[in-house]
């Protein structure tokens, strides 16, 4: 589902991000948003003011969109949201109330600012953790048993002795997994 950002409102929400994120610019939050569960949407970064010394390279699926020095952010979303043929599949992101109010009446889906930077925040802590556990999860090597272990397990285990391997070979048959299961139709003793 293509998103529309309204960037400076995003930029300027704090306290949302960790410390590690926290004051991207324009070209963080094209990052951010590579890397969450949005890199997939084709997104639109909607700024204020012309591009002059600001990102305008698409990153990914991102793509930068400057309201210049006559016009604001805020009519080019209303702007993009008026022009779409299927609104419904749009999804503007937003703090402005005016925005989102403007295309909750075209009926596109919209988040806020601050529900969307935690979205994320969490997709950035995902993908660390992962990242991290990947590498600590790998698994030692660890050599075959030889003859001499094997052994001894079975004769820890009592598995040695013919006659109580066939002891435990029907007390397994005789366990819950064997049982005929109950009837909830039924009394439970007919």
């Amino acid at each position: 589902m293509p998103l529309v950002v309204d960037v400076n409102n995003l930029l300027h929400v704090t306290g949302v991000l960790p410390p590690e994120i926290a004051g991207i610019d324009e070209a963080g939050l094209a990052d951010l948003i590579g890397q969450s569960r949005f890199q997939r949407d084709a997104t639109c970064l909607v700024c204020d003011g012309p591009s002059r010394g600001r990102p305008t390279a698409d990153v990914g699926s991102v793509v930068f969109r400057y309201a210049g020095s006559r016009s604001t952010a805020d009519s080019e979303i209303a702007r993009i949201v008026d022009s779409s043929t299927a609104p419904r599949r749009l999804t503007v992101v937003s703090g402005d109330r005016a925005i989102l109010k403007h295309a909750k009446r075209r009926r596109c889906p919209t988040l806020g600012a601050v529900e969307f930077l935690e979205i994320l925040a969490r997709d950035h802590a995902t993908m660390e953790r992962d990242s991290r556990g990947s590498r600590s999860r790998s698994r030692p090597h660890i050599d075959p048993l030889t003859q001499e272990q094997i052994h001894a397990w079975k004769v820890y285990f009592g598995l040695d002795d013919p006659k109580k391997v066939e002891a435990l070979k029907l007390s397994a048959r005789d366990g819950p997994a064997h049982r005929k299961p109950h009837d909830r139709r039924t009394p439970r003793k007919l």
